[in-house]
């Protein structure tokens, strides 16, 4: 497995999660570089190099364990990111606690407080920035007021200016990351919708009609269930765009679209697949559900008139219908038999339907 892999737990990430497959890789690289240093501190301090306390030794070699540990439980799920953060960060801020109280020969051990502040800005936000800041001051005046941790007023007061500047800096930065992520999403929310959407109508458009057909199609076949498809023609809507002007036209297949939403269930997939074609997809649906449902959709049509130049302008639709059979081994199966059934009800006179099974 590549370190890159490793780093992001081996889960994929799609396009929306961006701000989390940096968050997966950040939070494995601190996990990581705390183990490897924590375990390396307390090493050096056991062949007397740096002396760190036995105590404060083994509470590394702990922390190194348990690093390891959050490592692994963070790839069992991705959902399992914000109790492995949190974790994370109460683990580190008892750490330098420890640190504080039972290192007193380093005399810069309160800068291990801004690497916790930094942390929890980066892997949970500023709210939680925020909290860990008021705590790690909290905790720095508590020990100061309770023990001798052998640091002047002069380096308390240092370290919690400069905690309070870093903290602001962090959730700056921290808020706007998120502003662009917020964005980011926003815009590719729209770009999908524009996508997935026909420009005039607002409905579903052909490319996406296909994918969700097909899907569709093999829920059907795999439970056995009825799938019936509509397709629509608008009757000689070429002479009307001829005659009148495609704004006029474009006008006309708005309210073709109205009429028939109204009378469709939500369940029901609707796409305009070609120029003045459109598809009906209905689920769990018969025959007769179907042809009662193409016939409430032609009389709907018939009821269309706009006004242009003084003159009515009416429109009607032609029908073809088909199911699902056993046979069928896709979707192209039941469009073409609908085509076909359409081309037939256009053949014989138009403005009606026809059944193909």
């Amino acid at each position: 497995m590549r370190f890159s892999n490793f780093l992001y737990s081996g889960y994929e990430f799609n396009e929306d999660e961006d701000l989390l497959r940096f968050k997966f890789k950040m939070i494995n690289s601190i996990l990581l570089i705390i183990a490897f240093f924590t375990t390396l501190f307390a090493t050096i301090s056991d062949l007397g190099i740096h002396d760190i306390g036995h105590v404060q030794a083994i509470m590394n070699y702990i922390t190194a364990a348990f690093m390891i540990i959050l490592v692994f439980f963070l790839r069992h799920s991705k959902d399992n990111y914000p109790k492995v953060s949190n974790i994370l960060i109460l683990a580190m801020s008892m750490t330098f606690t420890m640190a504080l109280i039972s290192v007193p020969q380093d005399e810069f051990r309160l800068i291990w407080f801004h690497l916790l502040v930094f942390v929890a800005y980066v892997l949970n936000g500023s709210r939680n920035g925020l909290i860990f800041t008021l705590l790690s001051i909290g905790i720095i005046l508590t020990t100061h007021f309770l023990m001798d941790l052998q640091l002047s007023q002069i380096a308390i007061n240092t370290g919690i200016i400069s905690l309070i500047i870093a903290s602001f800096l962090f959730h700056v930065y921290t808020n706007k990351v998120s502003s662009y992520e917020n964005a980011l999403q926003e815009k590719n929310a729209s770009l999908e919708v524009l996508a997935s959407t026909d420009g005039l109508t607002g409905i579903m458009n052909k490319r996406i009609f296909n994918e969700v057909s097909e899907r569709y199609f093999y829920t059907a076949q795999r439970h056995e269930k009825e799938l019936t498809l509509l397709l629509l023609d608008l009757d000689h809507f070429k002479k009307i765009n001829d005659t009148y002007g495609h704004k006029i036209g474009d006008h006309l297949l708005i309210r073709f679209v109205e009429s028939i939403q109204t009378i469709l269930r939500k369940s029901d997939v609707f796409a305009r697949i070609g120029g003045e074609e459109f598809a009906v997809l209905l689920f769990k649906t018969d025959e007769e559900g179907a042809k009662d449902l193409a016939e409430k959709i032609r009389l709907a049509v018939e009821q269309i008139v706009i006004i242009c130049q003084n003159k009515e302008i009416s429109v009607t639709t032609s029908i073809g219908i088909t199911a699902n059979t056993v046979d069928d081994e896709g979707f192209t199966d039941i469009f073409t038999r609908s085509d076909k059934a359409l081309y037939t009800a256009k053949e014989s006179g138009r403005n009606q339907i026809c059944f193909i099974s």
